[in-house]
């Protein structure tokens, strides 16, 4: 059965004031952080959404550093005008503020390091001898086995009016997962790139996860990388799981040790639902094909990399669609594609992977390395011809594919774009739903035939969904303007 939940919006910077008129109706709930923000009881007349006064004390991570005594006086004070008063229950479950402050009013919260399963539970039930509204839980963490612990507290404790995430990069996901699991607010940032406590604005948690609407999850997918957190791949599949009626969810997995994620995770008989399928990006492509069982009729286990793995019968197979991007991508282009001249910038396991793979169509292609040594060891290995990229000049090629890191910078580019001919095709696997590569945007002015790092992104999730779940994806049509590929 589907139901709601409530969004809440946290607000840390003076600025973002401004903005409260401008958030998603399906913001229920806004957080002020009074420990970092000069607030007056003017802000009701700017919104005719809830407040939640939130004096975040230094012991809990935050900024205020008065008394105790100057602490109860701006609480009980900020009772008499606000909806809610967020009470920490290590300093301000006392007489004085109970009484002054009405249960309807109260949250009561923990913020500090992680604990076990056992302590956060004792620690709810120690706070719900006080009656209030929301009983909240946060963990500051970057270790997975952390962050379990809080998703187990929600799905085993089975309290309705408790909230519990991680902040921290690597336990975003936690914050997304949290109202599938019975929490009954997810909370987001104002500003996705404010990333103080959160990782997540409220558009994302809307558009990419289909939120504040939760329903029953029968199985999680989701892509594990290093930077993941900008992926278009949880908007993507989780628009289809939706429109398939499907009970899964994919979420972004930014980890520091893919395999300790994946033994904490992954592999964790108890998570509280089950992980049926990964997308795995970069750095990890390799330690994920290491890690998983190699399908036989594969291109990636020739040269060792893949970039999804997906559990059948408690074994881990892994695949690639890193060619089938490029190849689709060039078939939309032109139709005699393996009659040119090719050059494949870069010979990390993406490079490779595409590179076997067009070997079936033509044998006109060249590698392209910075490192000498390499480019060198994995061309003859490949029996293909290699240039670095100092020497390499485009205009020998009729098709560049790049697929280096260069570009993630702005201006920074692979190689002289004033080399390229008109008439070149470039497929850049580099992609930034802010901006456009320097490379991507050189073509484009140039009218240079280009397909871009979402476009090439897209092709291949398409393929992923499909190894991920054995359907095909639908065609959907987003209103997402992140999402438009020129």
């Amino acid at each position: 059965m589907k139901k709601k939940v409530n969004i809440v919006t946290t607000i840390t910077q003076q600025n973002q004031l401004n903005d409260v008129q401008n958030l998603p109706f399906s913001v229920r709930l806004i957080e002020l952080r009074a420990d970092l923000l000069q607030i007056t009881a003017a802000i009701k007349n700017s919104t005719h959404v809830p407040l939640i006064y939130v004096l975040r004390s230094k012991q809990e991570g935050g900024a205020f550093t008065g008394s105790l005594k100057e602490r109860h006086q701006l609480l009980i004070k900020a009772s008499q005008i606000f909806d809610f008063v967020e009470l920490e229950g290590e300093r301000d479950l006392t007489l004085e503020l109970l009484t002054a402050i009405p249960v309807e009013k109260r949250r009561i919260s923990w913020s500090g390091t992680a604990e076990n399963y056992s302590s956060l539970l004792q620690r709810v039930k120690k706070y719900k001898q006080v009656p209030a509204s929301i009983y909240k839980i946060v963990i500051d963490t970057t270790k997975h086995r952390d962050a379990l612990s809080i998703m187990h507290l929600l799905k085993i404790s089975n309290h309705k009016d408790v909230v519990a995430y991680a902040i921290g990069k690597t336990s975003a996901w936690t914050q997304v997962l949290a109202p599938f699991l019975g929490s009954p607010e997810v909370h987001s940032s104002i500003d996705s790139q404010d990333q103080t406590t959160l990782c997540f604005s409220p558009n994302q948690l809307i558009e990419d996860y289909g939120l504040p609407e939760v329903y029953p999850l029968e199985q999680l997918f989701g892509i594990v990388g290093n930077p993941v957190l900008g992926s278009i791949s949880p908007n993507q599949h989780n628009i289809a799981y939706r429109a398939l009626n499907l009970p899964y969810l994919y979420l972004p997995f930014q980890t520091e040790d893919f395999l300790s994620f994946m033994n904490e995770v992954m592999e964790n008989s108890s998570f509280p639902i089950p992980i049926s399928g990964v997308t795995v990006v970069a750095p990890f492509k390799r330690q994920g094909y290491l890690a998983s069982k190699y399908k036989e009729d594969s291109d990636d286990q020739t040269y060792g990399v893949c970039n999804g793995m997906i559990k059948k019968e408690q074994e881990w197979l892994s695949f690639s669609t890193d060619a089938f991007g490029a190849i689709e991508a060039l078939n939309r282009t032109m139709q005699n594609w393996s009659e040119k001249r090719i050059a494949i910038i870069g010979c990390g396991g993406t490079g490779r992977t595409i590179a076997a793979a067009l070997k079936k169509y033509t044998s006109d292609i060249t590698l392209v390395n910075r490192t000498f040594a390499k480019g060198v060891e994995i061309a003859a290995a490949m029996r293909l011809p290699f240039v670095t990229l100092q020497e390499f000049n485009a205009s020998d090629f009729d098709i560049i594919i790049h697929a280096t890191p260069l570009g993630k910078n702005p201006e920074e580019t692979p190689f002289k774009l004033t080399d390229l001919k008109p008439d070149s095709i470039v497929i850049d696997h580099v992609y930034s739903i802010q901006r456009e590569t320097a490379l991507v945007k050189y073509c484009r002015l140039c009218n240079i035939k280009v397909v871009d790092g979402i476009e090439i992104a897209r092709l291949q999730i398409n393929q992923q969904f499909t190894s991920l779940t054995a359907i095909e994806k639908p065609i959907i049509k987003t209103t997402n303007q992140n999402l438009k590929i020129n």
